[in-house]
């Protein structure tokens, strides 16, 4: 019963911390609210613990001598945005965010172009008899065209809520698409406007499609002051889990709005020999973000990693991009020539 009074107690106040209008401290003093203050405190904790500088190729100390001048007391709220934006959008990061009552600042996304694509002409034109499973993330069939063929589009990587209420087992659907199409020749893997999720269920699900555990990343966090202090390694790996491994040709759909966890599982599947990518390169944010709060009690998010593939290549800022015959963009939604091309692939 202690032990229950306990855990009560620490949940109403993680509950009330969190709800706390401004994000201070339980205890000490309250942060400063002044413009210049937060500016100030912004700018260095991203220069404490940004992790991709370098590869971004921004001179942080020059961001601040451009905008600090801009900062000053007497501003609104609007105005302080708009500097936050002038500081930001240079890292074209698309896991550096600000979210605030008035508005909100993307870094990557709001100057990315769109890929068209649409699931629902997909599964319109090519798609018998489609079918929904793992909390409506997974969809799956074969080709009109052809019943040798199996389709399955994963929407992301995460559902509802993903802290102390969240239930991730969705996953496990793959398990039912994959029993239905088991007996197909050849698998189109389309995870177009994948926006990301957990690891976890990148690990879930890319370990039916295995055929060999392997290492597809090494993630560092940075760990010091310096801008390339970063700490040990930690490796991402591909395994095989279920009672089976789908290991007929797989063809994986990617595209620009393929992000964050669904480029980790776009590095898992590529590394194996029996995987073809095809469509447009993965948008190219691949660190942890993490956010924080500001004295007034916006929210922004800070990447703290520097991941590289196996062979330590860098695929922050640019994706994972296919073979050139394989990178396709779409004139439309409608005229899917990247669907075109992966059932070419599957003849």
């Amino acid at each position: 019963m202690r032990k229950i009074k306990y855990f009560v107690f620490a949940l109403f106040l993680f509950v009330s911390i969190s709800t706390l209008q401004s994000c201070t401290f339980f205890y000490g003093e309250k942060a400063e609210l002044s413009y210049t203050a937060m500016f100030d405190s912004l700018w260095k904790d991203y220069d404490e613990t940004y992790a991709l500088f370098e590869v971004r190729g921004i001179n942080w100390n020059e961001q601040y001598n451009i905008c600090k001048p801009l900062i000053h007391d007497d501003m609104s709220d609007k105005e302080f945005l708009e500097v936050l934006k002038k500081l930001l959008y240079p890292l074209k990061d698309s896991h550096v965010y600000v979210k605030s009552s008035i508005g909100s600042l993307n870094s990557g996304e709001d100057n990315i172009i769109i890929d068209n694509f649409s699931l629902n002409e997909v599964c319109e034109q090519y798609i018998e008899s489609p079918v929904k499973c793992g909390n409506n993330i997974i969809t799956y069939g074969t080709l009109k065209t052809d019943s040798s063929v199996g389709y399955i589009h994963i929407a992301g990587f995460s559902s509802g809520q993903t802290g102390i209420n969240q239930k991730q087992d969705w996953a496990e659907d793959i398990d039912i698409a994959l029993e239905k199409l088991k007996d197909t020749r050849c698998m189109i893997l389309d995870i177009r406007g994948n926006r990301g999720g957990l690891t976890g269920n990148v690990t879930r699900i890319s370990g039916r499609f295995c055929a060999e555990d392997k290492v597809y990343a090494i993630s560092r966090t940075r760990n010091g002051k310096g801008k390339n202090d970063l700490g040990p390694g930690v490796e991402l790996e591909i395994k095989k889990n279920g009672s089976w491994q789908y290991t007929k040709p797989v063809i994986l759909l990617t595209n620009a709005q393929t992000m964050s966890a669904g480029e980790e599982f776009t590095m898992a599947l590529v590394s194996q020999s029996h995987v073809t990518q095809v469509g447009n390169h993965t948008c190219g944010v691949f660190s942890l973000a993490l956010e924080r709060c500001m004295a007034n009690g916006w929210k922004y998010s800070v990447s703290v990693q520097k991941v590289t593939d196996a062979k330590g290549n860098v695929p922050e800022g640019k994706g994972i991009v296919p073979a050139a015959e394989n990178l396709i963009m779409n004139p439309s939604v409608s005229e899917d020539l990247q669907m075109d091309r992966a059932i070419e692939l599957c003849k």
